[in-house]
């Protein structure tokens, strides 16, 4: 009883702080989705341009 610490009180150490590793899309989904908007307009754009010939 005596040569004990009182350390023991503490619990055991809190687990180390890790953090995920960032992917490609975390940082530049404003990129992905500009990029979007910008073929989902050129695909309209086609697909009325060939409505119109058609017509």
């Amino acid at each position: 009883m005596l040569g004990q610490s009182y350390t023991a009180d503490s619990g055991p150490p809190p687990p180390p702080q890790r953090t995920p590793p960032e992917l490609f899309i975390d940082s530049n989904i404003l990129v992905l989705i500009l990029a979007g908007m910008i073929y989902g307009g050129f695909v309209a754009f086609r697909r009325m341009k060939a409505k119109s010939i058609l017509d």
